[in-house]
């Protein structure tokens, strides 16, 4: 499912120079893609900037204001294993990540706060960002999860 939307009902958040950066206040739905910021508090070999990512978990009562997601890449994998999975999105995702060809990381699993969250925009409408809301379909949201739990050594 792909529809695009005007922004409302974000929550902006202090950003760096007196800036406000827009931010994810409802917890998405599983199998959106969404831009998750891993540019802080993250160390070699961990994830360290932007990329997409896919919403794995539904809300959980009690984990206000956190999810859990798995990273995309624009990159092929250097070796191709059970817990890599090949995405085609078709229109690509925008601009910085406007590949059509994506790899999910399986193994790579992350409980995010939603500041970290950013909803992709592609294009100014009149002034106003232009959000691309992508729903992964039943089927390829089934097989990401299949990946995650071989990255997981759960199979």
């Amino acid at each position: 499912m792909h529809r695009r939307e005007r922004g409302r009902g974000r929550h902006p958040v202090p950003g760096a120079e007196g800036t406000w950066r827009v931010t994810v206040v409802a917890h998405p739905q599983p199998g959106t893609i969404v831009r998750v910021d891993l540019s802080e508090g993250f160390r070699p070999p961990e994830m360290g900037k932007r990329r997409p990512a896919v919403i794995l978990s539904p809300p959980i009562r009690g984990r206000s204001f956190m999810c859990t997601v798995v990273p995309l890449s624009t990159s092929e994998p250097r070796k191709m294993l059970a817990h890599h999975m090949e995405i085609t999105l078709d229109p690509p995702l925008p601009a910085p990540y406007d590949t059509p060809t994506m790899w999910l990381k399986g193994d790579i699993v992350l409980t995010v706060a939603f500041h970290r969250l950013r909803l992709l925009f592609d294009r100014w409408d009149g002034g106003q960002r232009v959000y691309d809301v992508r729903v992964l379909d039943a089927v390829t949201f089934e097989r990401v999860k299949e990946c995650v739990r071989v990255g997981l050594g759960l199979t």
